[in-house]
């Protein structure tokens, strides 16, 4: 019987870091003090509803590359919800230590009542606010009318 082993190693990211050779098993862990500014509740209002959104980090294992990484994922819902629609969901796209320093992350959605994909674009501003800026960069043929998912809005931080 033969059994084979990956030693596991953490490696924090930190900003002026320079590239290394990528080791399997390897978990790359990121900063926290570079992303917490997104990670919470974030809550804004859309024709008079209340629309939440909820970033967390989750910790990801990346086939092919054979390493783990930390990403900042999400969960969306309206009016009163406890984020209990795993269909409603964000994944990070776009993200580099350079964006999450300007505050800037690029998330793909699920508008899971049209059953479409789109982008959003969430950049922190001041006094813990974010403008949400959504927009569709798949097939012309395959766009909705529209998306039941506010395109544009400001959403404050409501917790860490």
């Amino acid at each position: 019987m033969n059994f084979s082993c990956i030693s596991a190693q953490e490696i924090t990211l930190k900003k002026g870091m320079t590239k290394a050779k990528i080791q399997k098993g390897t978990y790359y862990k990121t900063d926290h003090s570079i992303i917490k500014k997104f990670i919470g509740i974030w809550e804004g209002n859309v024709g008079g509803k209340k629309f939440k959104l909820k970033i967390f980090k989750e910790k990801v294992f990346l086939k092919g590359s054979d390493i783990y990484m930390d990403v900042l994922n999400g969960l969306y819902c309206f009016e009163n919800c406890n984020f209990e629609n795993p269909n409603a969901f964000l994944s990070k796209t776009n993200g580099t230590f350079e964006m999450y320093e300007k505050g800037k992350i690029e998330f793909m959605i699920n508008d899971f009542k049209y059953k479409k994909l789109a982008n959003v674009n969430f950049e922190i501003l001041e006094n813990n606010t974010a403008k949400w800026t959504l927009f569709y960069t798949f097939s012309n043929k395959d766009k909705p009318k529209g998306f039941t998912i506010p395109k544009e809005m400001l959403l404050k931080k409501t917790n860490q």
